[in-house]
């Protein structure tokens, strides 16, 4: 295959449209000279079109950005081509020289490559010489950037959760369904480790029986970022190095305050998540994908500080999903908990010690983890660092913790597993690609978003991506982007 070639467009044209172009002609028989001088094998070199390596643009290049940036460029076919970041200050940590803690001078990782701190202004500089996009940006620049990548044909590994509203996580799963030619992963590095695997083939094996409910809790927010809190009042005096718009971009307008930014955004309902949203990704996404879940049916929350701005302080939501072929018949319902609650362990009948696991120490009130209560068992799935243990009657029926002897479940790099489908054309050997994460994170977004309605059980109207009767929850599922940041394929009305 060959990826397309875009003409010149205006930047307005850009922002309004992004169309996808027409695919290059003659690009394959340029790629088959390439072939032989390339370092890698013929079969892994079908996606890389006209360009030698796998041209990457990074958007967004702090935080987890800067571990994106690292582990995608770590791959000797990938060539980073743009850098991009509403920060100069973290644009200037990779391509300008600094000083470490001992004084000494650092030279930068990237001191050639251009940057850019709007990407769409990166989308139009650099057209056909990028790939692929890399996006670890704030939740609500997720889809746009991503989308608007995908409308130009171009390849995307986009951080959790994939989009912020249940909208834009189903259009991003069926745009992406609807472009075979294009390779996407969701960042959840975590579904790449041994652990994970290993009890997600506990749950495709149906070894504890039909599933009828689903616990899942995290310490977070506490000691990471703030919710709870009303808007602050005012504003503070923007720092230069900041571009603000570009930071809200598809979000309402609203003053600069100090501490927004480069963290906390994450609590705060125009830009974040919250806990649920943030975390239940790396949790629930072997369990989700395993069980085959879809859109809730419904779901209600019961919030502690709640806030018009900020995700509550902590708080239990309950969802009900439909039946599948490894639920109980009458569905499952899954009961999440964050920022300090957690689940009566005592009631579930686990036994002492039950917490513990071969690497894994305070593995419960750390990231958080599941518990699944089937009809023979009741499974322990921890985040990561820990196997999957198996309880029945209130005993330990520990499961065989040496999978790799018995199965190829060997742990994978999340990113280079992504560079590799995309270098070799084949989009479904990425775990976590848009059409099942986009699936995953818009049941997310439903059970994130029931907050804004405390209380009440809000019915889903999947046919809609509507809450039934509650227009200011459907408000964050559904949301209208601010006047010149649209994107083709993310209108809703």
């Amino acid at each position: 295959m060959s990826l397309p070639r875009h003409p010149s467009i205006t930047r307005r044209r850009f922002v309004l449209t992004s169309l996808a172009a027409p695919l290059a002609a003659g690009a394959a028989s340029h790629l088959a000279s390439q072939i032989a001088a390339a370092s890698a094998p013929a079969f892994l070199r079908r996606g890389l079109g006209q360009n030698e390596k796998l041209q990457v643009l990074k958007v967004g290049v702090g935080g987890m950005g800067a571990a994106d940036l690292s582990e995608i460029s770590n791959h000797k076919m990938v060539e980073i081509v743009g850098l991009c970041d509403v920060s100069q200050n973290q644009l200037d940590r990779w391509t300008k020289e600094s000083k470490n803690d001992k004084g000494e001078t650092v030279a930068p990782r990237f001191p050639e490559v251009p940057t850019y701190r709007d990407w769409r202004e990166a989308y139009t500089a650099l057209d056909k010489k990028f790939d692929a996009v890399s996006c670890s940006t704030a939740d609500h620049m997720h889809a746009p950037i991503s989308m608007a990548a995908m409308n130009l044909g171009k390849h995307v590994y986009c951080q959790k959760p994939l989009a912020q509203g249940a909208y834009e996580n189903r259009r991003l799963a069926e745009i992406a369904a609807s472009k075979p030619e294009l390779v996407t992963q969701m960042g959840t590095q975590r579904i790449a480790t041994k652990w994970r695997r290993f009890g997600g083939k506990v749950l495709r094996e149906g070894t504890i029986g039909p599933i009828r409910e689903m616990y899942a809790w995290t310490n977070r927010p506490a000691g990471w970022w703030p919710q709870g809190n009303p808007r602050p009042e005012g504003s503070d005096p923007c720092p230069a190095e900041l571009s603000w718009d570009l930071f809200l971009g598809t979000s309402a307008d609203r003053p600069y305050k100090d501490g927004y930014t480069p963290f906390n955004w994450r609590g705060t309902i125009d830009w974040g998540t919250g806990a649920f949203g943030d975390m239940g990704c790396h949790m629930l996404d072997v369990p989700f994908y395993e069980l085959g879940l879809g859109a809730p049916l419904s779901a209600i929350c019961q919030p502690v500080k709640a806030s018009n701005d900020q995700f509550p302080e902590s708080e239990f939501v309950e969802m009900k999903f439909a039946a599948t072929n490894l639920t109980a018949r009458e569905g499952l319902t899954l009961r999440w908990f964050d920022g300090g609650k957690f689940p009566d362990f005592d009631q579930l009948r686990l036994p002492e010690g039950w917490e513990g696991g071969e690497e894994g120490k305070n593995v419960v009130k750390g990231d958080g983890g599941v518990i699944l209560v089937g009809s023979r068992a009741t499974l322990w799935f921890p985040i990561e660092h820990a196997w999957a243990r198996m309880f029945a009657q209130g005993k330990d029926r520990t499961l065989v913790h040496e999978p790799l002897k018995t199965v190829d479940l060997g742990q994978t790099n999340h990113w280079h597993d992504w560079v590799d489908a995309c270098i070799a054309g084949k989009k479904d050997a990425c775990v976590s690609r848009f059409e099942k994460g986009g699936k995953m994170c818009e049941a997310l977004s439903i059970g994130a978003m029931s907050c804004l309605d405390p209380g009440k059980l809000l019915e889903y109207d999947a046919s809609k991506c509507e809450f039934k009767g509650s227009p200011i929850a459907t408000a964050a599922l559904k949301r209208n982007y601010r006047k010149g940041w649209e994107v083709a394929n993310l209108n809703h009305v």
